[in-house]
């Protein structure tokens, strides 16, 4: 079926339209870069939600994000908390059933989603969302998980597939919704 919508896709709208549509109270982010999602977060919430951002910054091995340039261009906004915070430890921290939107983009692959499984999912609360870079088998084929041997992330989603509502879109890169059933 021809149809303009199968051309092209725009992840800012599509996070956008996640997020209008959410209405989250609290946003955690992992993985920041250049903020590009996070600006994304603060233009379609209001000033009452609050969204903590975390990066390991300089100890990640490739391409990371810079606290210092990331400061600068959010610290005009009050609700937004950059923070170094390591994914594999933070949840130890984080209350179960207190965020409304979680977004993991750290160089996913199948351990990162599997973490998040058994680590994160009790921390989203009721109607919460997990949005999480990846999951196309076109995305688990890329070269770089193929050069380092990486777990594919769609092996991962089918494994939970009875447990969570589960949607990818997109090819490369491609973006995980996933949500509890209620």
């Amino acid at each position: 079926m021809k149809s303009s919508y199968n051309n092209n896709l725009n992840y800012g709208d599509l996070l956008s339209g996640i997020v209008f549509s959410s209405d989250p109270k609290t946003i955690t982010e992992f993985g920041i870069l250049e903020g590009y999602s996070l600006k994304t977060f603060v233009d379609n919430t209001n000033n009452n939600t609050i969204i903590n951002a975390y990066d390991i910054f300089d100890e990640f091995n490739g391409n990371g994000a810079n606290k210092e340039n990331l400061q600068k261009i959010f610290n005009s906004y009050s609700n937004i908390s950059i923070e170094y915070g390591d994914f594999y430890k933070k949840h130890k921290e984080i209350d179960n059933k207190s965020i409304d939107l979680l977004h993991v983009d750290i160089a996913n692959n199948g351990s990162v989603l599997e973490f998040v499984f058994e680590n994160y999912m009790e921390k989203l609360s009721d109607n919460g969302i997990l949005i999480f870079e990846g999951g196309s088998l076109e995305r688990d084929n890329v070269e770089w998980m193929i050069k380092y041997n990486k777990p594919k992330i769609k092996p991962i989603l089918e494994k939970f597939k009875d447990l969570y509502k589960i949607k990818t879109i997109g090819v490369v890169p491609s973006i995980t919704i996933i949500k509890k059933k209620n």
